[in-house]
């Protein structure tokens, strides 16, 4: 099968599933690429870009194994000279607050996500109720249908969206705070002494 026939075809596939899932689907999509954004926001975030002592690279060499780069602990003692204190307060603020600040944010969109897919669920079953209390004979059972397949696609998109990544950006955070210990040992380093 060629790209463009896989590409019409996911389409088709999409466009299907949209129409089974009404509205509630498309609020998913959009809360989709929000957490997406976020994660990858907070990803960039951990590329630990340059300080004013060390570089984006150099800060990254020292979080993957601190105790083998002591060369680099010494450079961050001796360019900061007399203000050791301050100094590391404002690295650490340069390196880890937009990072802090995003992730509770991305917890609640991921933890919107499997709400919202039960809110499709509440909506797909009003319609479904809506078709069994209409009186034509046809009508009921194609309302009945679609109300059942939209609170189904719903609640499965929105499990789909919230429990992977729940678990990436729990891996994030984790890998956050692994930084800041490590980041707290340099400190004690850099500091011991004064």
């Amino acid at each position: 099968m060629s790209n463009t026939g896989i590409i019409q075809r996911f389409f088709s596939e999409l466009q299907a599933i949209s129409n089974e899932g009404g509205w509630v689907f498309w609020a998913l999509i959009v809360l989709a690429f929000l957490i997406a954004f976020s994660m990858l926001t907070i990803w960039s975030a951990m590329s630990w870009g340059e300080t004013r002592v060390l570089s984006g690279q150099q800060w990254r060499r020292l979080f993957g194994n601190w105790e083998k780069e002591k060369l680099l602990v010494d450079k961050i003692r001796a360019e900061l000279g007399e203000t050791k204190n301050r100094g590391m307060e404002e690295i650490e603020q340069s390196l880890f607050s937009k990072a802090r600040r995003r992730i509770p944010f991305a917890f609640v969109l991921i933890g919107t996500a499997p709400l919202v897919g039960l809110l499709g669920t509440v909506s797909g079953m009003m319609s479904t109720f809506h078709g069994m209390a209409a009186s034509t004979a046809n009508a009921p059972i194609e309302t009945i249908s679609r109300g059942i397949s939209e609170a189904l696609i719903t609640t499965q998109t929105g499990l789909i969206i919230g429990v992977p990544s729940f678990v990436v950006c729990t891996f994030l955070k984790s890998r956050l705070n692994q930084c800041e210990l490590t980041f707290q040992r340099i400190e004690a380093e850099v500091l011991k002494g004064i």
